[in-house]
Order: C-alpha cells, then sequence, then structure tokens
C-alpha cells in the first residue's frame, strides 16, 4: 500500500476532531471564562495563542507562520521518505498522520486570523499548563508514540546484535 494511503485515515481524523472541537469551543465558551470539567483539574477555558508552541513568539507577525509552514512541509517530506524507505514499522503510520494532521490543523487555524483557539485547561490552582487543543494533543502524543516505537526497535536491535556470536575474534583467542 502507498505511504499516502497509510497517512491519509490519522491525518483526516486529527484534522477533523480539532477543527470541529475548535468549532464547538467558540459556540460554547466564553473567552478566558473557566469551565469546570473535572473540578479545578481539568477546565474548559477559551483562549488564544498567536505565538507558536506554548506561546513562544507571540505577536511576531508573518514570520512564525513562513516558518511553521516551512517546518510542515519538511517533516511531511522527512516521515513520508522515511516510512517508504523501510526506517519505521508500517504501524507508526498513524501516529505519523496524527501528528501531521495535528500540525496541519494548528496551521490552518493560524492562518485564519493569525491565531490558534485553545481552549482545554489542566493543572491544579494557579498551577496549570498552558491551555491547548486537541491539535496539540495529537502532535504531544504521537511523538511520544513515535519515541516510544523507535526505542523499542533499538532495544530489539541491541538484543540481536547481542545474541550473534563474536566475528571478531580471532581463531587464537576462541581456542
Amino acid at each position: 500500500m502507498k505511504v499516502w494511503y497509510r497517512l491519509i485515515p490519522p491525518f483526516l481524523i486529527a484534522l477533523m476532531l480539532d477543527g470541529l472541537t475548535k468549532i464547538w469551543a467558540l459556540q460554547n465558551l466564553e473567552p478566558f471564562q473557566p469551565v469546570p470539567v473535572i473540578g479545578e483539574f481539568f477546565r474548559l477555558t477559551l483562549g488564544y495563542n498567536t505565538g507558536v508552541a506554548f506561546g513562544l513568539f507571540a505577536n511576531g507577525g508573518i514570520w512564525p507562520i513562513i516558518v511553521t509552514g516551512i517546518v510542515i512541509l519538511g517533516l511531511m517530506f522527512w516521515l513520508t521518505n522515511a516510512l517508504r524507505r523501510g526506517d519505521f514499522p508500517a504501524m507508526a503510520a498513524w501516529p505519523m498522520g496524527f501528528l501531521l494532521g495535528g500540525a496541519v490543523a494548528n496551521f490552518a487555524d493560524r492562518l485564519i486570523d493569525g491565531q490558534v483557539v485553545d481552549f482545554l485547561d489542566v493543572g491544579l490552582g494557579t498551577m496549570r499548563w498552558p491551555t491547548f487543543n486537541i491539535a496539540d494533543s495529537f502532535i504531544v502524543l504521537s511523538l511520544v508514540t513515535l519515541m516510544t516505537m523507535s526505542l523499542k526497535s533499538d532495544q530489539a536491535k541491541q538484543a540481536k546484535n547481542d545474541k550473534q556470536p563474536d566475528e571478531s575474534l580471532s581463531e587464537t583467542e576462541s581456542l
């Protein structure tokens, strides 16, 4: 199966879920007015991020949008080629698709008016994680999944290498 066909379902799922939840948040939440879901730990708080990750480079003009677009295109190219070459197992297509879908969803949101809609609010009291959205969740969970897959693959390769006898021993050393 072609690489793109394996990436498309998770890509579309991430894109659609993020878009639908952002529309819901815009229609049902008042800006910066927390709505408790699980007490103070998990709230829905509509906010806007004009920067990139965690609000970095907020109000940086057009450059963060241009750089983000270039990074996403580079990531798409690298991931699809790595998957095609077999650098990742076929099942890595799902987290890769989710990663790309989340990145494109936030990028598309930013293109509309220079900001990203955030509404998921986690923390205790004044110690809160920066407000985020579904696309951010797809990105982070996909990265964690891909890193875990990579570590397991490296461990399996190392275990396989450890089981093979060391062929570098000379005949006198083996006697």
